[in-house]
């Protein structure tokens, strides 16, 4: 009955252990046939050996170490089944607890390979626009270039311009001062004639006046006749003689008006007023008075 019951315990082990997956940090060894024997010779008859390996879960085969033996030893077959039982079920609840482990295991590598497959993903659209954004920065860097070229040509240009306006400016302002200094020069010595002629002709009006007053002699002589002829004779003679001097005054008098009338003549000039004589600025507006007008004021 020892023999039938120890079988029973070796065919519950063996269960047991063909249950266990291989690898198992659990997995029971069982011990050989020779140990066996041993046991069933020796007394008590009902001792037997049972040992719990604890391996890292890996395919390398299991050691069974000496120092970790546990050597469980009962009186009687109901403990040994109780203990056997027990065993079973702690077994069976390492490999629930294994078999959970290895499913948590699984679904952490494929959520850990989905994470890498979206952070491949991502990196290559990364990759791809880092290209683009490079490619963008290389055209508006080259198009910031031509257009600083180009804004530094249309400066140069600018100031080209404004060299060339600022020298024509120069010279037209030096030859508008040029001319108004010509002009000025040649109306005060067209004034300086006029006054000339004004001072001839003062002498010419002196000498009508005195013309005048020797036909007004003349006239007092032709009334005085009858009583003394000689003398009247020698006024005569003397008047004639002044109409003759009169006669040649009269001719200058003519050339004397001509030349003041030419030189009363200015030439019209286009430029701004803003320069011109006081005397021109005055006459602008109107007509300048003749010669004969003037002449007619100042005997008035």
């Amino acid at each position: 009955m020892s023999s039938s019951q120890s079988d029973k315990r070796g065919s519950d082990a063996e269960m047991d252990a063909s249950t266990q997956p291989s690898g198992s940090s659990t997995t029971p060894i069982l011990v050989d046939g020779k140990e066996k024997a041993t046991e069933s010779m020796s007394s008590p008859p009902d001792r037997k050996e049972i040992v719990l390996i604890l391996c890292a879960p890996s395919a390398t085969p299991v050691v069974k170490p000496k120092d970790r033996k546990r050597r469980c030893t009962r009186g009687n077959d109901g403990e040994s089944s109780l203990m056997i039982s027990e065993c079973s079920s702690e077994v069976s609840r390492l490999v629930r607890d294994l078999t959970e482990m290895q499913g948590k295991l699984s679904e952490s590598e494929f959520m850990l390979k989905a994470i890498e497959d979206s952070h491949s993903t991502k990196v290559s659209k990364l990759e791809v626009q880092i290209g683009e954004l490079e490619r963008d920065l290389g055209k508006t860097a080259s198009s910031f270039l031509k257009e600083k070229k180009a804004r530094k040509t249309k400066s140069s240009k600018v100031r080209r311009l404004q060299r060339r306006i600022e020298s024509g400016e120069g010279s037209t302002n030096r030859g508008v001062e040029e001319a108004k200094d010509a002009l000025r020069v040649e109306l005060q010595t067209r004034l300086a004639k006029i006054s000339n002629f004004l001072g001839s002709l003062e002498c010419i009006r002196s000498m009508d006046l005195a013309l005048a007053t020797v036909n007004g002699g003349m006239a007092v002589v032709q009334a005085l006749q009858g009583e003394t002829p000689s003398s009247v004779q020698i006024e005569e003679a003397t008047l004639s003689a002044c109409k003759g001097d009169l006669g040649a005054v009269d001719g200058s008098f003519d050339l004397i008006l001509a030349d003041l009338k030419s030189e009363c003549f200015l030439p019209t000039c286009s430029e701004d007023p803003e320069g011109q004589d006081p005397v021109v600025r005055e006459n602008r507006g109107g007509a300048a008075p003749s010669l004969d007008e003037a002449m007619g004021e100042g005997e008035v």
